[in-house]
């Protein structure tokens, strides 16, 4: 695999600004008054195209930007086909959420200029993740994104935002506890921090820490990822939060951490195929548990999230079997699901802002207040259940098609379970929002978003257009989730690319 070294002016576009840019923009935020929501959209349109210009360019090995002195020693960023991928996806999610939040937010604490700093700081943190090839920069780089994304949880700061906020911040500083004690034991045996160096040198360490540093990666990466059994605190950070702020920990962050998972997993562990296989496993449980969990909600927020759980399960199962085929189609389903749960969670703040609750019975008939809202909702939900003609259809036959063609069948019989199980659930918070009910039974008028007929219902259509086109079309996206599965796999391609050697 060919490389690109580079070490290039500071005004030259490089992956480096992918990072640098929202750290400055954030620092500077004193400066942008009125203008900081169509600057926190514009920021991030341009570097979702800086991130597709780079992908253009990465098509026949991976970009290294070296800071200051070239790897192993320095610090370098590690720009390719799957993790500027991801980083591309990541920016437009965070790029239509402001878009939202700019055309519709009339809440207080959405308004401030604390909320643009925290999201230009998470989508910074995320892209460093993502990009980073030095581990204890993924560690700080962890760490921004998650005191981020803890300050977004209790943002609204009423009681249930705040504890909220609290119960994320706990659960998240014993997940770093973990990945910090494996970061330093993998310091200590290795002698390096760069995750290539330490590819070529994991393996000759002893087995029993290879092991230890193995479980405390799952245990800490397991808890942000949300996986089973580390994610029983998701579905109250979920409620407690408002619905935007979840858009993007299941849009966006969830994502980031389930790359760096699988990265780890392929790039550093001696046998990353007996990793896989537990992976696997998780990723199965994760799914048949929470989407068993969802029929009983009754709260559209719970409801949300055990459905996001059950989907990272099913991305889970999928990378976790590492062959081309299956790991492509994760990734598309990745794709799918970051777009439809944005979708849902930005419809779900427009309805709250029309009900009392998100309880059940008080969104019943909602669909005759906001009918676009209520359409979308049905739209984002059936590309969840993977029906056609939408992505999420595509993405699970793709991913089927791949255990089929491997002769493994008991994932496939899984996934079919959580789609029977996805539209039980679906259906019936879909039927209840049809009910015909006395006009009395809804809110008149709270604080908060507008009306679904206004301007803020362009984002939301932006992803009902991408949910239907990529169901139509996945050749769109074919060759850019092929070779991001290819590269994600490729061990030898990666570590030779930084270090220069086969290993």
């Amino acid at each position: 695999m060919d490389q690109i070294l580079l070490q290039s002016p500071l005004l030259t576009p490089t992956p480096i600004w992918l990072i640098a840019l929202p750290l400055l923009v954030a620092f500077l935020s004193p400066l942008w008054g009125r203008a900081r929501w169509p600057l926190l959209f514009g920021v991030h349109l341009g570097l979702f195209a800086l991130a597709l210009w780079l992908l253009a360019g990465v098509q026949d090995g991976p970009l290294i930007e070296t800071l200051v002195i070239a790897p192993p020693l320095g610090i370098h960023l590690h720009a390719d086909a799957v993790s500027l991928l991801l980083v591309a996806l990541l920016t437009f999610a965070v790029a239509l959420v402001a878009a939202f939040l700019w055309q519709g937010a009339r809440a207080p604490h959405w308004q401030s200029r604390q909320a643009f700093v925290l999201i230009m700081l998470l989508s910074a943190g995320c892209n460093g993740m993502l990009l980073t090839g030095d581990l204890f920069n993924l560690y700080v780089f962890i760490e921004i994104a998650g005191v981020s994304a803890y300050l977004l949880s209790a943002l609204r700061r009423d009681a249930a935002a705040l504890e909220a906020g609290l119960k994320y911040l706990i659960i998240g500083a014993v997940s770093a506890v973990f990945i910090l004690f494996a970061t330093v034991l993998t310091y200590i045996t290795t002698g390096t921090l760069n995750l290539a160096a330490i590819g070529m040198a994991f393996a000759d360490i002893p087995a029993a820490m290879q092991i230890l540093i193995g479980l405390l990666l799952l245990v800490g990466l397991g808890i942000k990822a949300e996986l089973f059994p580390f994610n029983v605190w998701v579905p109250e950070i979920y409620r407690g939060s408002d619905p935007e702020a979840s858009a993007l920990f299941s849009g966006v962050v969830v994502k980031a951490f389930l790359f760096v998972l699988f990265n780890l997993v392929f790039l550093i562990l001696a046998d990353p195929a007996v990793v896989g296989r537990w992976l696997m496993i998780l990723g199965g449980v994760t799914m048949v548990i929470a989407e068993l969990t969802a029929l009983r909600q009754r709260d559209l927020r719970r409801m949300l999230a055990y459905s996001s759980l059950g989907q990272v399960g099913l991305i889970t199962l999928a990378l976790g079997f590492a062959e081309t085929t299956v790991v492509a189609g994760g990734l598309f389903h990745l794709v799918n699901h970051t777009l439809a749960k944005l979708l849902l969670f930005m419809v779900a703040a427009l309805m709250l802002s029309r009900a009392s609750s998100g309880h059940l019975d008080a969104l019943t008939g909602i669909a005759r207040r906001l009918p676009l809202a209520a359409g979308l909702f049905v739209l984002g939900s059936l590309s969840m259940l993977g029906l056609p003609p939408l992505a999420g259809f595509m993405s699970k036959l793709w991913i089927m098609a791949g255990f089929a063609e491997a002769g493994v069948f008991w994932p496939i019989a899984l996934i079919l379970l959580g789609a029977l199980l996805e539209a039980a659930y679906f259906f019936r918070w879909i039927a209840l929002f049809y009910r015909p009910v006395p006009a009395p039974r809804l809110a008149s008028d709270p604080v908060g978003l507008p009306t679904a007929s206004s301007a803020v219902t362009w984002p939301l259509l932006v992803l009902a257009v991408l949910l239907i086109g990529f169901g139509l079309a996945p050749v769109l996206l074919e060759p850019a989730l092929n070779l991001a599965a290819e590269v994600l796999l490729d061990r030898s391609g990666a570590i030779e690319a930084v270090m220069g050697v086969r290993p």
